[in-house]
């Protein structure tokens, strides 16, 4: 084989490797009840915000006590379970997913659309989004810059599913 071929193919197998890596720092576990549960949405939102929060880790535990893959405080479930009449236990994961989903829907509406403050508010909560202003700004680029590439490498789930408003 000729030198140039050699190249051709190290290129090929390199950017493949690229791509291999970046769907595995990216994965899209728990699509399938993200998509059931979107509260409107988007579905790589919430895969942003699902790695931001817990890495994917299902069993995740912050040092707060904030619970599972969307890092649910109790008090905040609890809240919403009262509020709203919803059921379920935030260490299950499919449960988790939809209490964090209802929530960010919630704050959504609490702001009028506006993702930065609903992001903000859902990481360091409603009541002390202004006392943690730089904290919040940090978590809220974090997670608009992995929604972005969720966006980029998963642009063909988005086909069909213009439905969602965030």
């Amino acid at each position: 084989m000729e030198r140039r071929n050699y190249i051709l193919l190290f290129s090929l197998f390199s950017v493949c490797f690229v791509v291999f890596m970046f769907y595995e720092l990216f994965p899209i576990k728990y699509y399938g009840v993200v998509h059931r549960e979107s509260q409107g949405i988007d579905p790589l939102l919430a895969m942003a915000l699902i790695k931001a929060e817990s890495g994917f880790r299902e069993d995740a535990v912050s040092a707060a006590g904030a619970i599972g893959l969307m890092q649910l405080m109790p008090s905040t479930a609890s809240w919403l379970k009262e509020r709203f009449k919803l059921d379920g236990d935030i260490r299950r994961a499919e449960d988790n997913i939809a209490f964090g989903l209802f929530y960010l829907r919630y704050l959504l509406n609490l702001y009028d659309g506006d993702l930065e403050k609903a992001l903000a508010a859902y990481y360091v909560g409603p009541a002390r989004v202004n006392d943690f202003e730089r904290e919040a700004k940090s978590y809220v680029k974090k997670v608009m810059s992995y929604y972005k590439i969720y966006k980029t490498l998963y642009f063909w789930l988005r086909w069909g599913n213009e439905d969602h408003q965030q």
